[in-house]
């Protein structure tokens, strides 16, 4: 029985102490506000560090959606926009040649159509049952085989000598331009949106993370230099490490978060050069000389020429300033990509030069060679022209994907560590204000 009463006397006794420490931690008290301040302080560095690698991460799995996924089905789809306008300008340069197609020409026709089926048989895989692409997918693809049989139609009556083929060309040429490409169109304005929204998403994390840790180092500040008011010592050691941590962290997110925006905005610059400028000019100059073919094949060019006029406007305008050659140089970062888009815009003044030829020769009645100077491409024509300005853009589009890979694998290499780093760097700021604060709470007690 005496042993009960003293275990409850001691109860009771603990109860008191525990009652008098929280009165002493009262908030008007020293003691009482390093516990409010501890408190709080390790909550926004664990939230910090969990906000910081949650952010991290989701950066890092952005930028590999954007190079692994995103921009994979942007080149699928723009490689399938420029094989079906290149199918169908080669199907119209072919009847110039005669009855039987010359085999390089009927070889780029096939080479093209091979193209635009598998990219949109990956860009259907790609695109992950998402709605509205998989259904002008679907358009393109069941549009196809229509165009193919028009032109096959066109071939074997153009073989005959029947005039009945042209139609048939025209006929193709018309599904083509009016709905096969619109559709094409579309299906790549759209991918360029996600893709543009992916980079906007990737690049609104870093201020976040920088605020909270801001709001951190300013309550470690404010504590340290109330702690020298109270105590007159200069040094904490936990608040101290807490402190080194903390900056440590900020530093390496700045550096990282700096360095890592700076390449995700060159590739994104890259991205734009050739969804915005360089697969619209290939897009135009192959329906110019689209329109240049069938001109001469219906023979129904007049004195002006609204369609081969529009396509180079698009192309490129004053010289080159103006038009997607234009913004083309406007997009691109280096010297070597802006010879490359410097050769483009003068391959485009030569092949519009030789295109002017070929309607002076078919205007003054030389039809003849007129043909001649479109295909030919034995010598200076307009086939050579175009072949040269193909080429150009090829290579510019080339250069831009080389230099996209580039920067978004320093954009996604930069962030590597950076989540465990954040969360690491966290803990132990937590863990440093914990103990730097409960020893000068010991010395209340």
């Amino acid at each position: 029985m005496p042993s009960s009463l003293q275990a409850i006397q001691t109860q009771r006794s603990s109860r008191v102490q525990s009652g008098r420490r929280w009165r002493r931690y009262d908030w008007d008290t020293t003691p009482g506000k390093l516990m409010v301040a501890q408190i709080v302080l390790v909550l926004v560095a664990l939230l910090g560090g969990g906000v910081g690698a949650y952010a991290a991460a989701g950066q890092a799995s952005t930028i590999q959606v954007i190079g692994g996924h995103l921009e994979s089905l942007n080149a699928d789809v723009i490689t399938l926009y420029r094989s079906l306008a290149d199918a169908d300008a080669t199907a119209a340069a072919g009847f110039l040649s005669g009855g039987v197609e010359p085999d390089e020409i009927r070889i780029r026709y096939t080479r093209d159509l091979v193209s635009a089926t598998t990219n949109l048989a990956r860009a259907s895989t790609e695109a992950g049952g998402e709605l509205v692409t998989t259904r002008r997918i679907a358009d393109i693809t069941a549009q196809l085989p229509v165009y193919t049989g028009l032109v096959e139609r066109a071939r074997a009556n153009n073989r005959q000598g029947r005039p009945v083929g042209v139609s048939y060309l025209r006929h193709a040429s018309d599904l083509m331009q009016d709905s096969i490409l619109p559709e094409a169109a579309e299906l790549q304005r759209r991918q360029a949106a996600q893709l543009d929204a992916a980079y906007q998403r990737a690049r609104s994390v870093v201020v976040a993370v920088l605020a909270i840790g801001g709001m951190g180092l300013a309550g470690l500040t404010w504590l340290q230099v109330f702690l020298f008011h109270r105590t007159q010592r200069v040094l904490n050691i936990g608040l101290a490490v807490a402190t080194a941590a903390l900056i440590f962290a900020m530093a390496w997110w700045v550096i990282v978060g700096s360095t890592s925006a700076s390449s995700l905005a060159t590739a994104r610059g890259h991205s734009r050069s050739l969804s915005d400028a360089l697969g619209p000019a290939q897009i135009a100059a192959l329906q110019a000389r689209a329109v240049e073919s069938l001109e001469l094949v219906t023979r129904d060019a007049g004195p002006t020429e609204p369609d081969f006029d529009a396509r180079m406007q698009i192309l490129e305008r004053d010289k080159g300033t103006g038009g997607a050659l234009g913004a083309a140089r406007q997009f691109t970062t280096d010297q070597q990509g802006k010879s490359l888009v410097q050769a483009a815009i003068d391959a485009a003044g030569g092949y519009a030069a030789a295109h002017r030829e070929v309607r002076r020769l078919d205007d003054t009645g030389d039809y003849i060679k007129a043909v001649n100077a479109a295909i030919n491409t034995r010598q200076p024509s307009a086939a050579t022209a175009f072949d040269r300005l193909d080429s150009a853009l090829t290579a510019a589009v080339a250069h831009e994907r080389a230099a996209f890979q580039r920067d978004i694998g320093h954009a996604e290499g930069w962030l590597t560590g950076l989540p465990i780093g954040t969360g690491s760097l966290a803990f132990v700021t937590a863990t440093g204000v914990a103990v730097g604060v409960q020893r000068r709470l010991e010395e209340y007690r």
